[in-house]
């Protein structure tokens, strides 16, 4: 069984925020590191006000909080709630207020990026403004998909004139009907508040503050192959039990208590973090992969290392190796953007076949989207990954 570590730590005199999940051998599979709260906007609506369109990068840079500059692009303008609209004239005008969610944090030069489409986040379903659908993880079965279905039209109803659709997370097929119906009851109320106070705002007012990242992950984490949560803060502790009280009764969630021994120590998160701040990682058959880092683009070689041997099948291993830890390591350093990677030569197009194969496979057990683009003639495998949240380095430096 998998498990949960949510704990603090120091680095450079700041205190962030750490989430863990461990497999069932207690490797670490994700890590995500949370900055304090106050700097954080990832997931916060605010009014925002339309400060300038420029036509030619089709975007539109509008302002929130304490004079906070945004980029909006314009393409992300879908159905968009106005609190004010200064001009008679359609679409998005400069001096129009309107409602917008973080969802990139600010990089180096770049500013935060809002959007006009709202999402609000429940433990086993998420609203959005994007569409008026409602919507069902296609890895759910049949049965529970036709549950699923009857609960949300009987709770939804008129969801298309209120301009939202709901979509339910694969895990919901965990859950009773009373733990579905409570979750969208929650949610429901949530946006019927903001549609009810928020366009009452005044430009840069905050009118929805999103839960903290830890529990944004927790949620969507599969809890069913999860044996137990574990945290030694006591706020983090109660933060989680009234969040998600199943994690209470069901006794997962443990308040861990041992003083000699801390959970970072215990699970160690500080050396994990060190490693992933470095360039190069070794693989168990003595291979390395080297990770390079620049703003847009991350080049990744793998390399045989201390294993001499050339056979074809040998390097095959490697390569197969080298593919699962790229997607592992892509998730706990968090990298983003346009991702190059240099595997070793192979002649055989079947190998080749089945290394994309095992790539998709390994990136498909992403939160994030990812994906493979292409091989180029070079045999370079070109990668993508959405930019969310800052990677690890960002994040730490």
């Amino acid at each position: 069984m998998n498990r949960i570590v949510i704990t603090r730590i120091e680095h450079r005199q700041s205190q962030y925020t750490a989430y863990m999940l461990l497999d069932e051998r207690r490797k670490l599979q994700e890590l995500q590191v949370f900055e304090p709260e106050e700097k954080s906007l990832i997931g916060q609506i605010y009014v925002g006000y339309v400060e300038k369109i420029v036509q030619n990068i089709n975007a539109a840079f509008v302002r929130i909080s304490d004079g906070q500059k945004c980029y909006l692009p314009l393409n992300d303008v879908i159905s968009p709630v106005y609190t004010r609209k200064q001009s008679k004239k359609p679409g998005l005008c400069e001096g129009d207020e309107l409602l917008v969610q973080v969802v990139k944090e600010a990089v180096k030069t770049k500013d935060p990026t809002v959007s006009t489409r709202l999402t609000l986040h429940g433990r086993y379903c998420f609203l959005t403004t994007e569409n008026t659908r409602l919507g069902i993880s296609h890895k759910l079965d049949e049965n529970s998909s036709e549950k699923l279905r009857t609960i949300m039209e009987n709770l939804c109803q008129g969801h298309e004139e209120e301009g939202y659709g709901l979509v339910m997370r694969t895990n919901a097929g965990e859950a009773g009907p009373s733990e579905i119906e409570k979750d969208i009851l929650e949610v429901l109320v949530q946006y019927h508040t903001l549609m009810k106070t928020g366009v009452c705002g005044r430009p840069g007012d905050l009118v929805f503050r999103n839960i903290p990242g830890y529990l944004s992950f927790l949620k969507a984490a599969p809890l069913r192959k999860v044996d137990q949560v574990l945290t030694d803060q006591q706020e983090l502790y109660e933060e989680t039990a009234a969040f998600i009280p199943a994690l209470v009764t069901s006794g997962i969630l443990k308040y861990y208590q041992d003083h000699t021994v801390s959970l970072s120590t215990l699970y160690h998160l500080r050396g994990s973090m060190e490693e992933l701040l470095g360039n190069k990682v070794w693989l168990d058959s003595g291979a390395n992969i080297i990770i390079e880092s620049l703003e847009t683009l991350t080049v990744i070689d793998v390399n045989s290392g201390k294993n001499q041997s050339r056979k074809p099948e040998t390097l095959f291993s490697i390569n197969l190796e080298a593919a699962k830890e790229i997607a592992r390591q892509l998730r706990l350093r968090n990298i983003s953007g346009m991702i190059i990677v240099d595997f070793i030569n192979m002649k055989s197009e079947q190998q080749q076949k089945e290394l994309v194969h095992v790539i998709r496979e390994e990136l498909k057990q992403d939160t994030v989207p990812a994906k493979l683009v292409d091989i180029t003639r070079l045999g370079l495998v070109e990668l993508t990954r959405k930019k969310v949240y800052k990677s690890l380095r960002e994040t730490l430096s």
